[in-house]
């Protein structure tokens, strides 16, 4: 699953240094930044200006699966041009990002303003919280790859198949393993990271190129954990 190739045995570090190593997250996150806030205007937009636009284009199942391939598609394409053409891998990143809103758009519709911050604030702590712990954590996080992806194939299929056999019970529980799945993930993607920063630095495209796909994958881990978490405030919130 790494578009990245290096060795896990003897890492190639050309400039380990902290300051080199802050530098390139700053940019991770700025890159990382801006694809939210993206979205987050295509979410408002969608909400407040083209609600029922939104609401023709992702009614029904089909159109939906549509949406989801195409997302996925998008972000297939993003992580294989970073390497060669970084700056098509910003552009494509951006409009995953739109795309990503006007998907979220149909969630924030069924919820209230609260019940959205509060999730979010949620997930960013959370977030915060274990990309810290992937970061400066001295394990090898590289052996539980197969696992993680795994246990996201897991959940695509288990959400796919509840859309037609639909189980309250089945929800909470995919929407629990969610969580738990996307926080390792975190952790195990800026461990993944570093690791790579320290194969390219010093190489400017390369560099570039693996901020702008460290950039995805975090802010894929951020909106899966927020669309898992939103779901669980929404399950607890309709109990109340």
């Amino acid at each position: 699953m790494d578009n990245f190739s290096f060795n896990h045995e003897e890492p190639r570090i050309v400039n380990p240094d902290a300051s080199g190593l802050n530098a390139f997250f700053r940019k991770v996150y700025s890159f990382m930044g801006m694809a939210l806030l993206v979205t987050a205007a295509s979410s408002f937009l969608g909400v407040t200006v083209f609600a029922k636009q939104v609401i023709a284009l992702t009614t029904g199942l089909v159109p939906s699966l549509i949406m989801f391939a195409l997302l996925m598609g998008i972000g297939v394409m993003a992580a294989r041009a970073t390497m060669s053409n970084p700056g098509r891998a910003f552009g494509l990143l951006m409009a995953y990002s739109v795309l990503m809103g006007v998907f979220l758009t149909t969630l924030f519709m069924m919820m209230n303003l609260q019940t959205i911050f509060a999730a979010f604030i949620t997930t960013a702590a959370l977030f915060g919280g274990m990309a810290t712990y992937g970061l400066v954590t001295r394990r090898d996080m590289t052996k539980m790859s197969s696992l993680l992806f795994g246990s996201v194939i897991a959940l695509v299929v288990g959400g796919l198949i509840n859309l037609f056999f639909f189980n309250s019970i089945v929800y909470l529980a995919i929407s629990v393993i969610g969580v738990v799945v996307f926080a390792l993930m975190t952790a195990y993607d800026m461990n993944k990271l570093k690791q790579m920063y320290y194969q390219v630095a010093g190489q400017q495209t390369a560099e570039q190129g693996v901020a702008v796909y460290g950039a995805l994958t975090l802010y894929l881990d951020f909106i899966n954990l927020f669309i898992y978490i939103l779901r669980l405030f929404g399950i607890f919130g309709n109990q109340d």
